[in-house]
């Protein structure tokens, strides 16, 4: 498939995707579990080190979760209910309905399209978010929550907003994993094109200033690129969440050697 078919076949799906069928715009590439939708932004492209990229970076997430239940002497077989929010069109889930269970795994995201699509092509439970977030409801409880560059683009009162959300449904014993973007991904601003790597000042004086930085993309107002320094990030968790949840592994640029990962537990 040529880029401009992608591109063509997500202009169709933007116009009729209700009508037309869903194999259509879903294809399948060597070595990845289930097809991958042409909406799907994290395959940047269909080139082969883009498509081995989109594969790598899934096991990097399995990899830091199995590391970050390892900790707490816990391992998949374990999880009875895991919640990827902010799935997407399934990148990470695909991955986790293999090591946990279909049935186990709750993919959560607020594009309709996407959950429609991870829970029909994967088997695993569908929550579509209101679009506004402060409307925002999950209605269980979870021992598994992964939160994979969801806070990288929301400004601090959201990610604050949404950590005080998943604290809310984690369970005894419960393990978040979230990751950030910290002061090495100042190096990495072009990846996101012009418009930020030119506000690389404005990033790392905000940084130094107060420890965290939002630029929003351009004609948003609430969703962007947002990097944490890790002092500032261990301060917020520990006074916001003091005797409500526990670090329990930290891996700078753990995943996909790129953003860091904190994993916390709650008591049990």
């Amino acid at each position: 498939m040529q880029r401009l078919t992608r591109n063509a076949l997500r202009l169709l799906h933007r116009i009729g995707g209700g009508v037309l069928p869903g194999s259509l715009f879903a294809h399948s590439y060597e070595e990845i579990p289930g097809r991958i939708h042409v909406e799907d932004l994290m395959l940047r492209s269909t080139s082969p080190r883009h498509v081995q990229h989109y594969l790598t970076s899934a096991h990097s997430a399995l990899a830091n979760l199995r590391e970050s239940l390892a900790a707490v002497g816990r391992s998949c077989t374990d999880v009875s209910d895991c919640l990827d929010f902010g799935c997407g069109y399934g990148r990470v889930t695909r991955h986790l309905v293999r090591d946990l269970s279909p049935s186990a795994v709750t993919a959560c995201d607020v594009d309709r399209s996407a959950v429609t699509f991870c829970a029909t092509e994967f088997g695993c439970r569908a929550l579509v978010l209101h679009q506004d977030p402060k409307r925002w409801l999950l209605p269980e409880r979870y021992d598994l929550i992964w939160v994979g560059s969801v806070l990288t683009h929301l400004p601090e009162d959201r990610c604050n907003d949404l950590l005080d959300l998943l604290v809310l449904v984690l369970r005894r014993g419960g393990l978040l994993v979230f990751s950030s973007q910290g002061e090495s991904c100042l190096d990495n601003l072009g990846w996101y094109g012009e418009h930020f790597r030119q506000r690389e000042r404005a990033f790392r004086e905000g940084l130094q200033r107060a420890g965290t930085h939002f630029v929003p993309y351009p004609g948003k107002r609430d969703y962007g690129i947002t990097m944490h320094t890790e002092s500032h990030l261990r301060l917020v968790m520990a006074e916001r969440y003091r005797d409500r949840l526990r670090l329990v592994r930290y891996a700078p640029r753990g995943w996909d050697d790129h953003q860091d990962v904190w994993s916390f537990q709650t008591p049990s």
